[in-house]
Formats: structure tokens, sequence, C-alpha cells
């Protein structure tokens, strides 16, 4: 284990209050139950997507097809005339198209058959093109009714800008580390700004929709220049911690490599759990390969699944967030151990986070997923015809803030499990005990990094988004029209670059709460292993807080 018990000799001499101080934790498996849970429910998943999905696959395409033969026999693959193409993709389209209005229909049953109705005619139509014909080998003619605009939209072409964006945006963001720890509080300053720009910009616009909207303007306006009047004092303090977690963050770049494939794992997972949603309400409710269906599939089946999402997606999301926090710990009191892309503290930090501290993860991921899943299905039944109004709209509003609430408490709990090894229940009891002690409750209320990092995201999104602009220019690429190609390069960058930057940040996010709770806990130990940081940090948080701060 890399993290010693923090006792040390130069311990500050005032008071600490009498919380218990964390100490790493022997190596075992904690709250156990909720990582078999998690992994049988995988188990589950998978034999939903094997035994479902075939059936309905089998049954859409053989719809499909016979909605193509009663048409007539077309060359899918080259085009149609425009007119014919139309109306047989119309009349396809129609296969499709469900009576569920209904006065008996459940909403479950209805639910169902939306579903149906949104899934099952992209995967009818997916072999198909509307609006495109090929004249030569990878090349594309788009028809319009003054002019013909010819590029290509070859699958190379189209994964050379992928590869091009996400190379440029990697770069970019990499580097952008060192530009937030050179220029912190400019850009906490800068991200200040920018909100009361974009605010004024929206008052100074509403103006002209409606007296409602022209108060809502100005409110909101003059609620963004009174924050940053109020924390601007602060502006040392957030930049002092914000230099502190990229700093730890970059002497353990390895922390990226995690990040990046926690993305990748996301994906993947959201394309399985797709399929298996899809095919499980497709057999459950009896829908037919027009996507018609016939029975309600049931609260708790619906709740199951989107449980399942919600819980492997926060399990994805903490795995990181422990795996940092362990990491910045390691790098905060053995910093031999943690100052190397790929140090024994990013090693070790990664192994028990999916190891002894696996079942944690697993137990206060799955509040938060109980949360999400039942707003989500407020959240339809108050969208649906049959919606329950005022009462509906109250209960997500309250579940809205109980998943606030209990993800602000994962958040910092979770510091703890990364840091020490604790069980998650009592990783929460002691995070909470620190902080009331210290009496650093309102310190950990401030976010003014938050936003520092969400606006990198976007510069970086941006700039990768101009990129592909100019790569789609140069190779000739048409995704639309002359305005609607410029614009799906544009956005595809743009999407590209922003996502990989702010999982990056998300690293630094998860650094800076580290940060806090190992300054509560251990200030010694950073004068000692950082003295410069350390002094920087100190007379920051005494401008700061000068009541709260006591060392």
């Amino acid at each position: 284990v890399s993290l010693p018990p923090h006792r040390s000799p130069l311990e500050p001499a005032a008071d600490e209050g009498n919380w218990t101080r964390g100490e790493v934790q022997p190596r075992r498996c904690n709250d156990p139950i909720f990582a078999l849970l998690f992994w049988a429910h995988l188990g589950v998943m998978a034999a939903v997507a094997a035994v479902f999905a075939p059936r309905m696959f089998g049954e859409v395409a053989e719809n499909a097809a016979n909605a193509m033969n009663d048409v007539g026999e077309r060359d899918l693959m080259y085009g149609l005339a425009e007119e014919e193409e139309g109306t047989m993709m119309m009349e396809v389209a129609d296969g499709y198209n469900m009576d569920v209005s209904g006065a008996n229909e459940s909403i479950g049953t209805k639910f169902a058959s939306w579903i149906m109705r949104s899934a099952l005619p992209i995967l009818a139509k997916a072999s198909s093109f509307s609006s495109l014909e090929d004249d030569d080998h990878g090349v594309r003619r788009l028809q319009d009714d003054n002019e013909a605009v010819v590029g290509t939209t070859d699958m190379a072409d189209m994964m050379l800008l992928l590869v091009i964006s996400a190379v440029i945006s990697l770069v970019i963001s990499s580097g952008a580390l060192g530009f937030m720890i050179g220029h912190a509080q400019l850009l906490i300053k800068f991200a200040l700004l920018f909100n009361i720009g974009l605010t004024l910009l929206f008052a100074i616009g509403s103006l002209f929709l409606s007296p409602f909207a022209a108060i809502t303007g100005i409110f909101l306006f003059t609620i963004t220049v009174y924050y940053a009047y109020v924390v601007w004092g602060r502006i040392p303090f957030a930049a002092c911690n914000l230099v502190t977690a990229t700093t730890a963050v970059r002497s353990n770049l390895g922390l990226a490599f995690f990040a990046y494939s926690s993305l990748l794992v996301m994906i993947g997972w959201s394309a399985w759990w797709l399929v298996s949603f899809v095919s499980t309400m497709y057999v459950v409710s009896g829908c037919d390969g027009q996507g018609n269906c016939e029975r309600d599939p049931g609260g708790i089946v619906l709740f199951a699944l989107l449980l399942s999402y919600h819980w492997t997606f926060q399990v994805i999301k903490n795995v990181v967030h422990v795996t940092v926090a362990g990491t910045v710990g390691t790098w905060w009191f053995v910093p031999t151990e943690g100052s190397s892309c790929c140090s024994n503290g990013v090693r070790d930090s990664f192994a028990r986070s999916v190891t002894t501290s696996f079942g944690s993860i697993c137990m206060g991921s799955l509040l938060v997923a109980i949360i999400e899943a039942a707003k989500s299905m407020v959240r339809h039944l108050r969208e649906s015809e049959d919606g329950g109004g005022i009462l509906l709209c109250l209960a997500e509003c309250l579940l809205s803030c109980l998943q606030d609430v209990m993800e602000y408490f994962n958040m910092w709990a979770f510091v703890f499990v990364g840091l020490y090894g604790y069980g998650f229940i009592e990783s929460g009891k002691n995070v909470i005990n620190l902080f009331k002690t210290r009496g650093w409750t309102t310190i950990i209320t401030d976010n003014l990094a938050q936003g520092v990092l969400a606006m990198v995201s976007i510069a970086v999104g941006l700039i990768t988004g101009l990129v592909a602009l100019g790569v789609s220019h140069a190779k000739g690429m048409v995704f639309g029209d002359e305005l609607g190609a410029s614009a799906a390069a544009f956005f595809i960058g743009f999407i590209i670059g922003a996502v990989l930057t702010s999982t990056l940040m998300t690293l630094v996010s998860s650094a800076v709460n580290t940060v806090i709770v190992c300054y509560a806990e251990a200030p010694a130990e950073f004068q000692q292993n950082h003295p410069e940081l350390s002094e920087e940090m100190r007379a920051t948080w005494r401008q700061a807080w000068p009541a709260e701060f006591c060392y």
C-alpha cells in the first residue's frame, strides 16, 4: 500500500477537532454484496441481449423485406428516381405507423409502442439513402433544386476526419493543463466575465421577445453580476486549488488512459444496453415486426432496465473518480511513488478501485441510479398525454434535488474510499465529520474551478471544430447542402474535441476535491513534500476564508 498513516511532527498547532484521522485500511473487499449484484445484473443483461435481440432483428428484417416487395423490386444500393424513392420510403415508413391512441392502452403499452416506433424504422432504413446518388466509386452527388454539390463521403475520409479531430483535441487539451497551471487566476476571471457577457446578450435579446422573457433575462444578468462580485475575492483561493490539482494530474498523466478508456466503455455499454432494452421491450410487450405492441411491459421491467443503464454508467464514472483520489493521495503523501506517467500510485489506485473498493463504488452508484431511474419514469409519465400535471412535476423536481444531494455526498465519500480504502458508509461519515469539525462546510461549496474546466472544454471543442471544417473542405466531403456540409464537419469536430477534453478535465475536477480533503486532513505532509505549493495555498486560503482557516 502506497499511503502511510498520517502522523507527522509537522502537524499544525491549532485545534484539529475530534474526528478520527484517516488511516490506510487493510486490503479487504468492502461492501462485496453490491459488487456481486452488479456483476450478476450484467450477466442478466448479456443473456437478455443474446436471447431477445436475434428474434427482434429477424422479424424487423423480414417485415422490411416484405414492405419493399410490396412496392416493387428496386435496387436499393444504387438509388432510385427521386419521386419513386420518396414514395417507396413513405410506404415502408407507413408500415411502422401505429395507432397508439386507443383509450384502453395503458401507459406502459404506449411507452413500449413509442420505443418501437422510434427504433424499428431506423433499423429498417439503415441500408437505404433518400437523398444521395452514387456517380462514381467513393463519390456522392447531392441533388439540389438549383445545383448539385459534389464531394466524397468515403468511410476512409470520415475516419480521417475523426482521427485528426481526436489527435488535435488530445494535443491541445494536454497543453491546456500547463496553461491552466500558469494562468489559473486569469482563466477564472475570464470564465466569470464570459458568463456575465452571455447573460447580458440574453437579457438584451429577451427585451424583444416578451415582458416575462425580459424580466427573466434581466434577473439572470443581475444574479450573474452579483455572484461574480461576491466570489471575486476568492479567485486566488480557487486558482491555487486548481493549480495544485492540475499539477498532481500532470505528474500522473497515466490517469488519462483510464479516463479515455472509461469513455470507450461507456459508449460500448450504451450500445449494448440499447440493444438489450429495445429487444426486451419488443418481446415482453408482444410487439410485431411493424412495431405494434399488444401488452404492457410492466413498470418493474421498465424500472429495472433504466436502473441497469444508470447504475453501470455511475459505476464506470466513479471508478475513475476513486482512481484519481487514490493517485492524488499518493502524490500528496509519498510523491516518489506518484510523480510519473505510469507511477505505482496510478496502477495501485486503479487496482484498488476495481477490486477491494469496487463494492463500495457499486453501493454508492446504486443509490444515485435508483433516483435517476425513478426520475426518468416520472419524466416520461409527465410528458405523456396522461401526465398527472403538477404532482408529477413536483415529484420530478424532488427527485432531481435528491439526485443532486446524493451525487454531492458521493463525490466526497468516494475521495475517502480512494484515499484510505474505507467502505462507502464509513467514508461518507468520516468526510462529513472532517469538514464539520474543521468548519469547512462553506469552503467545499466553492466551485469556481469547475467553470474554468467547462470553458476549456468548450474552447478546445471550437478549435477542433474549425480544424475539422478545414479538413472537410480540403477533402471535398459532403454531408448535406453547402451550409449543411460545413455545419456537419464543424459539429463532428466540436463534439469530439469537447468530449475528449471534458473527459480529461474530469480528472482535474476529481483532483480538486481530493486536494481539499487532503489539506483538511494533512496540511503538514503537504508542506513537507510540496513546500512551494503549500506556502501559496496557505496564503490564499487564509485570505479567502480567514475565519474558517486556522493553519
